[in-house]
């Protein structure tokens, strides 16, 4: 279950589109529509019911088939819901939130310098200023830019 956990950090997902895109990645079939190797990315506009809803949509999420393999592999083909994840760390007497997962995503993106704008793209949120949603256009080297800070971040958080 802590796979999960650190699939939510790394992609910044809500608690339940992190269970659905390790169930997606879980299953070779999807897998290969869902991981777009050459982008290095997770093509989560390929699956709008579940990821694209009325007022929270996530398109992509940059992340290497490397930190995938070992977030992933531990995990095998049975994926945990999001239910059975917050029980069983209750039962254990363990705080978990998965909502904090995205937070941490999203601030340690920030704190690497990467544009609020790019980080709200990334993680869903449709902009609320004129300037951010009709002319801010990002300079093309910001994945390249994500993926570096979430590879630093897989390195702080490898246990």
């Amino acid at each position: 279950m802590g796979q999960i956990v650190k699939l939510d950090v790394l992609t910044g997902l809500r608690p339940g589109e992190v269970v659905e895109c390790a169930r997606l990645l879980a299953d070779r079939d999807t897998y290969q529509a869902y991981y777009n190797e050459e982008r290095q990315c997770l093509e989560h506009y390929r699956f709008p019911k579940i990821f694209l809803r009325q007022t929270k949509k996530c398109y992509l999420s940059f992340i290497t088939a490397d930190m995938l393999e070992q977030t992933l592999s531990p995990l095998g083909e049975k994926v945990p819901s999001h239910n059975a994840i917050s029980k069983m760390c209750q039962r254990r007497g363990i705080t978990c939130d998965l909502r904090y997962c995205r937070k941490i995503h999203a601030t340690y993106l920030h704190k690497e310098g990467i544009p609020t704008e790019i980080i709200d793209a990334v993680q869903g949120r449709t902009p609320v200023s004129i300037f951010a949603r009709h002319y801010y256009r990002p300079s093309l080297d910001y994945k390249d830019k994500i993926l570096c800070a979430t590879i630093k971040l897989m390195r702080e958080i490898a246990v």
